[in-house]
């Protein structure tokens, strides 16, 4: 398994180091005239890097998210501990019966409530994806790309491995920023 990953991540970054050195031979050549060049004077292509997991946690749906995991575990929670009560000196098949009518009046408020939180996520995906864009084209970046990639290890390890190891420009705080913009926005709707 392990093997299968770091050949899986050094596949990746074959990959991408092969596509920016053809993107900097494309973006060596003069722009058309009208047009700017995504490239630096020297010639070298211009890539960002962003801590997305930092950007994630910055979006105000993150905590609006995991509230809602909360309440959802919490009400899951509560109605077996209900279901356990009333099922004392029940037979095996009352306490099904009983399950199943409680699993049928708690379907709706759940679906909702997962409804709600795939929302948020969407949103907040949504935002995060369009504020990158922007200071990207901004500062005329060829590629932004994630800073880290977690790469697990064994079943009990993860190790974080930084997927950029050096280069590149961390637009992360610039890109938090725009978001902080987005959602200002949309809130003033």
């Amino acid at each position: 398994m392990r093997k299968f990953v770091i050949s899986t991540m050094v596949g990746i970054l074959v990959v991408l180091l092969g596509s920016t050195l053809v993107l900097a031979q494309t973006q060596t050549k003069k722009p058309a005239q009208g047009q700017t060049s995504s490239a630096s004077s020297s010639g070298a292509v211009a890539i960002g890097v962003v801590d997305i997991n930092k950007i994630f946690d910055a979006h105000p749906n993150t905590a609006k998210i995991a509230e809602l995991e909360k309440k959802i575990a919490e009400e899951f929670q509560k109605r077996q501990q209900e279901l356990n009560e009333k099922g004392k000196g029940k037979t095996r098949e009352e306490v099904q019966k009983l399950e199943e009518e409680m699993n049928a009046a708690w379907a709706p408020v759940r679906d909702e409530m997962l409804k709600e939180r795939q929302a948020l996520i969407e949103e907040r995906y949504g935002d995060v994806i369009s504020a990158i864009r922007k200071v990207a084209e901004s500062m005329k970046l060829a590629l932004v790309i994630r800073s880290a990639l977690r790469i697990p290890v064994n079943q009990k390890e993860v190790l974080e491995m930084p997927l950029v190891l050096y280069g590149g420009v961390d637009i992360t705080d610039q890109v938090i920023q725009e978001l902080q913009n987005i959602v200002a926005a949309k809130e003033k709707k």
